[in-house]
């Protein structure tokens, strides 16, 4: 498997599966609708894992998937009975930079230590200026990769799923 069949919704997205699972390339995509499309049409008979914010109401579309686990900071779902995974980063309504910083406080880690914002808005209108994963990695390399460090962060359990997906991901264990 490929890791073109992981599919990623924006470039802070691809620098965050970058860092846990090193790879030089994903399948970046410019929106959580391209990511669902994507796997839908390019993928519908191969294997695919899309991760995406959970920042805006997609009630309507997750009702039709499977819930398999559900964290207090991301949830993993299965599309049918598909091998297509969606991975939604945050709690609900919340996006990226929530995972971040809540991420790091269970760490112990200042955003300070690392130039960013200590807080959500300060951080949202970093990562909205991002315009490529270079740029992603200039501003959030070093930090991603501390809290992965951390067993006790989501980051963790995070690059553990993605792995599994990479090792087998037809037959993806729960």
């Amino acid at each position: 498997m490929n890791n073109w069949h992981i599919l990623t919704e924006c470039y802070i997205d691809t620098l965050l599966v970058r860092t846990l699972s090193p790879a030089k390339q994903y399948n970046h995509q410019f929106s959580c609708n391209n990511v669902l499309k994507t796997m839908s049409e390019k993928f519908s008979n191969n294997a695919a894992l899309g991760i995406i914010d959970n920042d805006k109401d997609k009630q309507e579309v997750f009702n039709t998937f499977n819930c398999l686990q559900q964290f207090e900071l991301f949830s993993i779902y299965q599309i049918g009975n598909k091998s297509h995974f969606i991975i939604t980063i945050g709690a609900k309504h919340k996006a990226i930079e929530d995972f971040i910083l809540k991420n790091a406080e269970k760490c112990n880690i200042s955003l300070s230590d690392y130039n960013l914002p200590t807080d959500l808005n300060g951080l949202k209108n970093i990562t909205k200026q991002i315009r490529s994963v270079k740029d992603a990695e200039l501003k959030f390399k070093r930090l991603f990769t501390a809290i992965k460090q951390n067993e006790n962060s989501d980051f963790s359990i995070l690059a553990k799923w993605i792995e599994a997906f990479k090792t087998d991901p037809y037959h993806l264990e729960i």
